[in-house]
């Protein structure tokens, strides 16, 4: 017969001790977090909450890319639902549904050009990159559809800076690099030349 999970099962599972790995990435999304917020005080920008989740999610998606050659869908599909849980919030709490449209149209801006990437070269572009792409294109859009854009030019280009440092480095052509840590950091860039 099939054990099922009770809730000292849960709570044993969550009482297990965690590795430094572990414990340095939590650090590092909790710190992420805190500079997102100190950034939206110094600008006073009003999408606080979506940023401070998106960075919640991004920052792990970035590690494990950058670790594992992954984006998990937890996180990528889970982020972005998060996100446009709380645009439609906002938009209904507000009566501006404007940042909920443009943020759902740069989701599909987004991820519709990533997936043209994909589709061309699968294995140059993984499928996790396009639903990164989901809630890239969400928390991007909903400031501004031109942004969209911009923070896929930023990704491109610094990708290229890396690829081409890769080669350098390892005196090869043929080198491969995860592709989701630059696509956070082309919307981040975008956002941050926006905001400034």
């Amino acid at each position: 017969m099939p054990r099922t999970t009770t809730l000292a099962d849960a709570a044993a599972a969550v009482a297990q001790p965690i590795g430094s790995r572990e414990r340095r990435d939590i650090m590092l999304t909790v710190v992420a977090v805190v500079l997102v917020g100190l950034a939206h005080a110094a600008w006073g920008h009003g999408q606080l909450a979506v940023d401070t989740v998106a960075t919640a999610f991004l920052v792990p998606l970035v590690l494990v890319d950058l670790r594992e050659r992954r984006l998990p869908d937890p996180l990528t599909l889970g982020g972005a639902a998060s996100v446009l849980a709380l645009l439609a919030a906002r938009g209904v709490l507000t009566g501006d549904l404007g940042p909920l449209a443009y943020g759902l149209l740069g989701a599909v801006a987004m991820a519709g050009v990533l997936l043209v990437f994909h589709l061309a070269s699968p294995r140059g572009m993984g499928f996790g990159d396009v639903k990164l792409g989901l809630l890239l294109g969400l928390v991007v859009g909903a400031r501004s559809l031109d942004l969209v854009l911009v923070a896929l030019l930023l990704a491109g280009l610094l990708g290229a800076l890396g690829g081409l440092a890769l080669m350098v480095r390892h005196r090869r052509r043929d080198v491969t690099l995860p592709f989701g840590p630059y696509l956070a950091a082309g919307a981040a860039l975008a956002l941050v030349l926006a905001a400034g």
